[in-house]
């Protein structure tokens, strides 16, 4: 259960311009990274919060168009299966060489079947493979894993360095899977109002269409012990159906299925009702250990 938004401090505010949103989330930063407090509570190693603001657009339904809706700061809840991938980011675990299963015998926009079978079922969710597309002097492609059979790995499709969209390999090219586990970095949405669990692998009803579906977020260093991940939405069709009660963190765009860890989810502060043309932002603002 969700209480910030119970406290004073924290409660959903309407009608608000951009500046004052920003002076807020502002002060309330710097009460979570300059005092290691936030609204009275002492601020441990690892919790992270997660801020929503709504942006009212033309249609003026839920809101005056132009003004903003501050929803508040929510604390995320770490999954089991995220904290697995934690242990895998840091430890560069590693897929055994001879479970490499290169080169590929077929590549699609969204997966790769390797020479044989022997991975281990889901094995390589999490991971990154990268690929070759045409000659020695072509940038190569990466694919984030978001599910793997004993032969066949789904991907969420096929990325230059700078994360844009690349060219799809030749079905007889190599591969290589990287140590380690990808960075969580997609961002998705859900209507759905059962509490985040710790066992929680997906997000029921994630949004797929109306511009809200899962997407690439933005990183920022914010300071030593922080770093933020910034996404923005803009709702489009679907008359007023866009209530949106969860927001989650996945290590890979969405699949035919959805796929990738989930990382991290969380109820948002208070719900964020949204009109054609309203915005949503969310800034999930991860704290790691201080130095020495």
């Amino acid at each position: 259960m969700n209480i910030l938004h119970l406290i004073p401090r924290n409660k959903p505010q309407v009608g608000k311009s951009q500046a004052d949103v920003l002076a807020r989330v502002d002060e309330d930063v710097r009460a979570i990274i300059g005092r290691n407090r936030f609204m009275g509570e002492t601020l441990e190693v690892g919790p992270n919060w997660v801020h929503a603001v709504v942006g009212r657009g033309p249609s003026g339904e839920f809101g005056k168009p132009g003004t903003f809706e501050d929803l508040g700061w929510a604390k995320n809840l770490k999954t089991t299966v995220g904290m697995t991938w934690l242990r895998g980011l840091m430890g560069g675990v590693l897929p055994l060489p001879s479970a490499q299963n290169a080169p590929a015998t077929t590549v699609t926009a969204t997966a790769v079947t390797g020479t044989g079978t022997t991975w281990t079922a889901t094995q390589l969710v999490g991971c990154v493979i990268v690929m070759p597309v045409t000659g020695i002097t072509t940038q190569p492609v990466y694919g984030n894993i978001l599910s793997n059979t004993t032969s066949v790995a789904q991907v969420d499709g096929w990325m230059k360095g700078d994360g844009t969209a690349g060219t799809t390999p030749a079905n007889t090219n190599s591969f290589l899977l990287l140590p380690g586990q990808g960075p969580a970095r997609y961002m998705a949405l859900t209507t759905d109002t059962a509490a985040p669990a710790i066992g929680d692998t997906a997000l029921a009803s994630e949004f797929t269409t109306l511009g809200l579906n899962r997407a690439l977020a933005t990183y920022a260093d914010t300071a030593a012990t922080t770093f933020t991940e910034y996404k923005i939405w803009t709702k489009s069709g679907g008359g007023s159906s866009g209530v949106i009660h969860k927001a989650g963190l996945f290590t890979g765009g969405y699949g035919a299925s959805g796929g990738g860890i989930l990382v991290a989810d969380t109820d948002l502060n208070a719900e964020a009702t949204l009109a054609d043309g309203d915005t949503l932002a969310v800034t999930w603002t991860y704290t790691i250990p201080a130095a020495g």
